[in-house]
Protein backbone atom coordinates (compact mmCIF):
# COMPACT_ATOMS: atom_id res chain seq x y z
CA UNK A 1 0.00 0.00 0.00
CA UNK A 2 3.41 2.28 0.86
CA UNK A 3 4.23 1.69 -2.12
CA UNK A 4 1.16 2.41 -4.41
CA UNK A 5 1.09 5.64 -2.58
CA UNK A 6 4.36 6.40 -3.26
CA UNK A 7 4.12 5.18 -7.38
CA UNK A 8 0.92 7.69 -7.45
CA UNK A 9 3.30 10.41 -5.99
CA UNK A 10 5.58 10.05 -8.09
CA UNK A 11 3.96 9.24 -11.34
CA UNK A 12 1.13 11.68 -10.78
CA UNK A 13 1.60 14.29 -8.14
CA UNK A 14 5.04 15.26 -8.58
CA UNK A 15 4.89 16.15 -12.14
CA UNK A 16 2.03 18.79 -11.43
CA UNK A 17 3.47 20.41 -8.41
CA UNK A 18 6.34 20.66 -10.81
CA UNK A 19 4.58 21.54 -13.62
CA UNK A 20 2.32 24.72 -12.02
CA UNK A 21 5.17 27.54 -11.13
CA UNK A 22 6.98 25.97 -14.68
CA UNK A 23 3.55 26.95 -16.52
CA UNK A 24 3.06 29.82 -14.27
CA UNK A 25 6.88 31.73 -15.25
CA UNK A 26 6.09 30.58 -18.68
CA UNK A 27 2.59 32.18 -19.34
CA UNK A 28 4.29 35.63 -17.67
CA UNK A 29 7.09 35.48 -19.92
CA UNK A 30 4.99 34.89 -22.56
CA UNK A 31 2.41 37.59 -22.18
CA UNK A 32 4.48 40.00 -20.08
CA UNK A 33 3.61 43.11 -22.44
CA UNK A 34 0.13 42.06 -23.56
CA UNK A 35 -1.07 42.74 -19.86
CA UNK A 36 -1.79 41.84 -16.64
CA UNK A 37 -2.62 38.29 -15.60
CA UNK A 38 -3.76 39.16 -12.60
CA UNK A 39 -5.10 42.62 -14.11
CA UNK A 40 -9.05 41.79 -13.63
CA UNK A 41 -11.06 38.63 -12.26
CA UNK A 42 -11.28 37.44 -15.80
CA UNK A 43 -8.08 37.13 -16.67
CA UNK A 44 -6.90 35.81 -13.20
CA UNK A 45 -9.53 33.11 -13.82
CA UNK A 46 -7.88 32.15 -17.60
CA UNK A 47 -4.34 31.98 -16.21
CA UNK A 48 -5.42 29.86 -13.38
CA UNK A 49 -7.44 27.50 -15.68
CA UNK A 50 -4.33 27.55 -17.97
CA UNK A 51 -1.88 26.58 -14.94
CA UNK A 52 -4.58 23.79 -13.78
CA UNK A 53 -4.86 22.31 -16.79
CA UNK A 54 -1.48 22.01 -18.30
CA UNK A 55 -0.98 20.28 -14.47
CA UNK A 56 -3.55 18.45 -15.60
CA UNK A 57 -2.18 16.81 -18.53
CA UNK A 58 1.67 17.19 -17.08
CA UNK A 59 0.04 14.28 -14.43
CA UNK A 60 -1.87 12.51 -17.08
CA UNK A 61 0.94 11.88 -19.42
CA UNK A 62 3.55 10.81 -16.71
CA UNK A 63 0.82 9.06 -14.99
CA UNK A 64 0.18 6.81 -18.15
CA UNK A 65 3.74 7.24 -20.28
CA UNK A 66 6.27 6.32 -17.54
CA UNK A 67 5.11 2.54 -16.89
CA UNK A 68 5.93 2.27 -20.70
CA UNK A 69 9.18 4.85 -20.69
CA UNK A 70 10.51 4.14 -16.70
CA UNK A 71 13.87 5.74 -17.82
CA UNK A 72 12.03 9.49 -18.04
CA UNK A 73 11.81 11.09 -15.03
CA UNK A 74 8.22 12.61 -13.93
CA UNK A 75 9.73 15.54 -13.13
CA UNK A 76 10.92 16.33 -17.07
CA UNK A 77 7.50 15.27 -17.77
CA UNK A 78 6.25 18.10 -15.78
CA UNK A 79 8.93 20.72 -16.66
CA UNK A 80 8.31 20.14 -20.46
CA UNK A 81 4.90 20.24 -19.97
CA UNK A 82 4.91 23.63 -18.38
CA UNK A 83 7.76 24.88 -20.80
CA UNK A 84 5.43 24.01 -23.64
CA UNK A 85 3.41 27.24 -23.08
CA UNK A 86 6.21 29.45 -24.63
CA UNK A 87 5.34 29.85 -27.94
CA UNK A 88 8.07 28.69 -30.36
CA UNK A 89 9.26 29.74 -34.02
CA UNK A 90 8.42 28.14 -37.32
CA UNK A 91 11.39 26.52 -37.13
CA UNK A 92 11.31 24.75 -34.01
CA UNK A 93 7.83 23.30 -35.26
CA UNK A 94 9.45 19.86 -35.03
CA UNK A 95 8.18 16.59 -33.65
CA UNK A 96 9.01 17.17 -30.54
CA UNK A 97 6.90 20.16 -30.61
CA UNK A 98 4.11 18.30 -31.93
CA UNK A 99 4.14 15.85 -29.17
CA UNK A 100 3.82 18.77 -26.72
CA UNK A 101 0.98 19.88 -28.88
CA UNK A 102 -0.59 16.62 -28.05
CA UNK A 103 0.04 16.88 -24.61
CA UNK A 104 -1.28 19.97 -23.74
CA UNK A 105 -4.26 19.76 -25.85
CA UNK A 106 -6.76 22.62 -24.82
CA UNK A 107 -4.17 24.90 -24.10
CA UNK A 108 -4.54 26.98 -27.44
CA UNK A 109 -7.98 27.78 -27.00
CA UNK A 110 -7.48 28.38 -23.43
CA UNK A 111 -4.33 30.76 -24.33
CA UNK A 112 -6.30 32.56 -27.16
CA UNK A 113 -9.20 33.66 -25.18
CA UNK A 114 -6.06 34.88 -22.26
CA UNK A 115 -4.75 36.82 -24.84
CA UNK A 116 -8.00 38.60 -26.49
CA UNK A 117 -9.35 39.35 -22.34
CA UNK A 118 -5.67 40.84 -21.83
CA UNK A 119 -6.43 43.18 -25.01
CA UNK A 120 -9.70 43.62 -23.58
CA UNK A 121 -8.65 44.54 -20.21
CA UNK A 122 -5.69 47.04 -21.53
CA UNK A 123 -9.11 48.22 -24.06
CA UNK A 124 -10.93 49.07 -20.83
CA UNK A 125 -8.20 50.17 -18.71
CA UNK A 126 -7.22 53.08 -21.28
CA UNK A 127 -10.69 53.74 -21.61
CA UNK A 128 -11.61 54.60 -18.09
CA UNK A 129 -8.79 56.60 -18.11
CA UNK A 130 -9.31 58.90 -20.79
CA UNK A 131 -12.54 59.68 -20.32
CA UNK A 132 -13.94 62.88 -18.78
CA UNK A 133 -11.99 65.61 -20.68
CA UNK A 134 -14.14 68.31 -21.85
CA UNK A 135 -11.34 70.56 -22.66
CA UNK A 136 -8.31 70.30 -24.65
CA UNK A 137 -6.00 71.66 -22.59
CA UNK A 138 -6.93 69.17 -19.28
CA UNK A 139 -6.36 66.34 -21.97
CA UNK A 140 -3.09 67.62 -23.14
CA UNK A 141 -1.93 68.52 -20.06
CA UNK A 142 -2.73 65.12 -18.68
CA UNK A 143 -1.04 63.77 -21.64
CA UNK A 144 2.25 65.57 -21.01
CA UNK A 145 2.15 64.08 -17.56
CA UNK A 146 2.07 60.61 -18.80
CA UNK A 147 4.56 61.20 -20.76
CA UNK A 148 6.71 62.50 -18.02
CA UNK A 149 5.82 59.09 -15.77
CA UNK A 150 6.78 57.13 -18.23
CA UNK A 151 9.80 58.39 -18.96
CA UNK A 152 10.92 58.48 -15.63
CA UNK A 153 10.32 54.82 -15.84
CA UNK A 154 12.13 53.59 -18.99
CA UNK A 155 15.80 53.67 -17.89
CA UNK A 156 15.43 50.46 -15.78
CA UNK A 157 17.87 47.84 -15.58
CA UNK A 158 17.98 45.14 -17.96
CA UNK A 159 17.25 47.25 -20.45
CA UNK A 160 19.32 48.35 -22.93
CA UNK A 161 20.64 51.47 -24.25
CA UNK A 162 18.70 50.58 -27.82
CA UNK A 163 15.79 49.04 -25.91
CA UNK A 164 15.78 52.40 -23.86
CA UNK A 165 15.92 54.48 -27.11
CA UNK A 166 12.99 52.61 -28.97
CA UNK A 167 10.78 53.51 -26.08
CA UNK A 168 11.44 56.99 -25.39
CA UNK A 169 11.26 57.22 -29.39
CA UNK A 170 7.87 55.49 -28.85
CA UNK A 171 6.72 57.54 -26.24
CA UNK A 172 7.77 60.59 -27.88
CA UNK A 173 6.10 59.96 -30.97
CA UNK A 174 2.56 59.14 -29.40
CA UNK A 175 3.08 62.00 -27.07
CA UNK A 176 3.12 64.52 -29.91
CA UNK A 177 0.02 62.66 -32.03
CA UNK A 178 -2.03 63.49 -29.29
CA UNK A 179 -0.69 67.28 -29.24
CA UNK A 180 -1.52 67.39 -32.81
CA UNK A 181 -4.75 65.99 -32.31
CA UNK A 182 -5.66 68.45 -29.39
CA UNK A 183 -4.59 71.34 -31.57
CA UNK A 184 -6.73 70.28 -34.28
CA UNK A 185 -9.53 69.56 -31.78
CA UNK A 186 -9.39 73.53 -30.32
CA UNK A 187 -8.76 74.90 -33.86
CA UNK A 188 -12.16 73.06 -34.96
CA UNK A 189 -14.21 74.20 -32.05
CA UNK A 190 -12.75 78.07 -31.93
CA UNK A 191 -13.22 78.42 -35.56
CA UNK A 192 -16.88 77.45 -35.28
CA UNK A 193 -17.77 78.81 -32.07
CA UNK A 194 -16.42 82.05 -33.62
CA UNK A 195 -18.50 81.66 -36.71
CA UNK A 196 -21.64 80.97 -34.80
CA UNK A 197 -21.50 84.58 -32.73
CA UNK A 198 -21.22 86.26 -35.72
CA UNK A 199 -23.90 84.85 -37.69
CA UNK A 200 -25.88 84.88 -34.12
CA UNK A 201 -26.76 81.30 -34.52
CA UNK A 202 -26.35 77.69 -33.18
CA UNK A 203 -23.92 75.05 -34.72
CA UNK A 204 -25.40 73.05 -37.23
CA UNK A 205 -24.92 69.30 -38.04
CA UNK A 206 -22.36 69.13 -39.71
CA UNK A 207 -20.20 71.64 -37.34
CA UNK A 208 -21.08 69.48 -34.74
CA UNK A 209 -19.78 66.08 -36.22
CA UNK A 210 -16.64 68.17 -36.82
CA UNK A 211 -16.22 68.77 -33.56
CA UNK A 212 -16.92 65.10 -32.28
CA UNK A 213 -14.76 63.80 -34.42
CA UNK A 214 -11.51 66.16 -33.57
CA UNK A 215 -12.65 64.83 -29.71
CA UNK A 216 -12.71 61.85 -30.75
CA UNK A 217 -9.42 61.63 -32.29
CA UNK A 218 -7.60 62.85 -29.27
CA UNK A 219 -9.33 60.89 -27.35
CA UNK A 220 -8.19 58.00 -29.59
CA UNK A 221 -4.35 59.31 -29.36
CA UNK A 222 -4.28 59.63 -25.74
CA UNK A 223 -5.56 55.94 -25.70
CA UNK A 224 -2.93 55.00 -27.75
CA UNK A 225 -0.50 56.79 -25.49
CA UNK A 226 -2.08 55.20 -22.25
CA UNK A 227 -1.53 51.81 -24.04
CA UNK A 228 2.40 51.99 -23.41
CA UNK A 229 1.76 53.17 -19.55
CA UNK A 230 -0.30 49.86 -19.15
CA UNK A 231 3.08 48.19 -20.99
CA UNK A 232 5.62 49.72 -19.01
CA UNK A 233 3.79 50.98 -15.82
CA UNK A 234 2.99 49.25 -12.73
CA UNK A 235 -0.21 48.22 -11.43
CA UNK A 236 0.72 50.95 -8.22
CA UNK A 237 1.25 53.22 -10.82
CA UNK A 238 -2.73 53.20 -11.58
CA UNK A 239 -3.47 55.31 -8.71
CA UNK A 240 -1.05 57.73 -9.69
CA UNK A 241 -2.63 57.87 -12.78
CA UNK A 242 -6.30 58.87 -11.78
CA UNK A 243 -4.80 61.53 -9.37
CA UNK A 244 -3.28 62.84 -12.48
CA UNK A 245 -6.54 62.88 -14.15
CA UNK A 246 -8.50 64.33 -11.24
CA UNK A 247 -5.66 67.30 -10.78
CA UNK A 248 -6.02 68.14 -14.89
CA UNK A 249 -9.87 67.53 -15.24
CA UNK A 250 -11.41 71.34 -15.41
CA UNK A 251 -13.07 72.10 -12.57
CA UNK A 252 -15.39 74.44 -14.45
CA UNK A 253 -15.92 72.34 -16.73
CA UNK A 254 -16.22 69.12 -15.01
CA UNK A 255 -17.07 65.52 -16.46
CA UNK A 256 -19.63 67.14 -18.47
CA UNK A 257 -17.79 69.67 -19.93
CA UNK A 258 -18.92 71.74 -23.12
CA UNK A 259 -16.83 69.47 -25.54
CA UNK A 260 -18.46 66.58 -23.62
CA UNK A 261 -21.71 67.95 -24.52
CA UNK A 262 -21.36 67.18 -27.97
CA UNK A 263 -20.44 63.73 -27.69
CA UNK A 264 -22.63 60.74 -27.36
Amino acid sequence: MAGDQASIISEWVLPAAICAPVTWVCLVFRFREDGRLLGTYRSAALAFCVVLWTSGMAALASGLLLPHASSVPPAAVGAATGWGVIPRGRGEQSGGRAVMAVVTLGNSLLLHELALRLRTDRADWCDRLAEGFGDCWDLDAFAGDVRRHLLMRVDVSGRTNRMRAAVKREIGERHREVRAAAQKWITVETRIDKTCQQQGRRPTRDEIRLVRRAFGEAEQYLKHLLELEHTYGKRRDAEKLRELKRRHLSAEHGDAGAAGELVP
